[in-house]
Parts: C-alpha cells; sequence; structure tokens
C-alpha cells in the first residue's frame, strides 16, 4: 500500500515542476545558441540570430518566475534537500543577481563586464544544469513517497 502525498509535499513538486517549465522556456535561447556552438558553429543561424533579439525579456522575467517557484519548492520540499540543492539555489540565487544588476542598473561597464563572464556563460547553463541533476539523485533516496 502507498502513502498519501500530504498537501505540501503535493504542492512543492507541482512548483517544482513549474520551475523547470519556466527555467527551460526562460532558457531555450541559451540551449540553443548551445546547440550550435556544440553542432555547427562555423555557419550562421539566421533564425537564432533573430531569436536573440527579441528572448531577453522572455529570459529575464522567466528565470525571475523560475527562481521563485525554486524558492518555494526548496522551502516546501526542504526535508527532503541535499547540500546540493542549496547549492543550486545559491547559484540561481547568483544568476538572478547577476542578470538584474547587468541589465537594469546603471553599474559601471567594468562591473557588469566581471559580472557577465559569470552570468552570460554557456558554462554557467551548464553548471545549473548539472547541479539540477546532481541534486534530485542526491535526495531520491530520502523521498518516501511513490511517483507517478
Amino acid at each position: 500500500m502507498t502513502q498519501e502525498i500530504p498537501a505540501n509535499i503535493s504542492l512543492g513538486l507541482t512548483m517544482g515542476g513549474v520551475a523547470g517549465a519556466l527555467f527551460f522556456i526562460a532558457n531555450l535561447y541559451v540551449l540553443l545558441n548551445f546547440i550550435h556552438r556544440l553542432v555547427a558553429s562555423k555557419t550562421q543561424w539566421k533564425w537564432l540570430d533573430k531569436m536573440r533579439n527579441r528572448w531577453h525579456y522572455v529570459h529575464y522575467a522567466g528565470n525571475a518566475a523560475a527562481f521563485i517557484a525554486v524558492l518555494v519548492h526548496g522551502i516546501l520540499m526542504q526535508q527532503y534537500a541535499s547540500v546540493f540543492h542549496w547549492i543550486l539555489i545559491a547559484v540561481m540565487a547568483w544568476m538572478v543577481f547577476a542578470g538584474i544588476t547587468m541589465r537594469f542598473t546603471k553599474a559601471s561597464p567594468q562591473f557588469k563586464k566581471t559580472l557577465r563572464m559569470f552570468h552570460a556563460k554557456w558554462y554557467m547553463f551548464i553548471i545549473v544544469l548539472s547541479l539540477v541533476i546532481i541534486a534530485h539523485i542526491a535526495s531520491l533516496g530520502s523521498f518516501p513517497y511513490v511517483l507517478g
């Protein structure tokens, strides 16, 4: 017999799904650009260049909303979290801070350039994605409910 999942845990799982969907949508351009660099870096994808100019506001709003959903997910699911979850939340907080600072403040160009090294690079996307996977694999053993 399986245990009934409590409402707060069910909401936490839902918020995790919402956060994942928002993160994917907000970073779709980043993912496609990464694939372009891996597969066909010498060719120009004009549709991807056009998407870049139009995608920024989706990126800003989507990642801010994803971070809020991650915070709610983390708070509701904290009893099952590993240290990797908290590292992930700290990295995501940094990414949101750096992105907002680069785009919406009058910080010096030199400061923005420094932030860009640790925000607007393909390896930051890979770090966040890797932390998501590692954190959730690490917590599977402590999650007592059957999913699916």
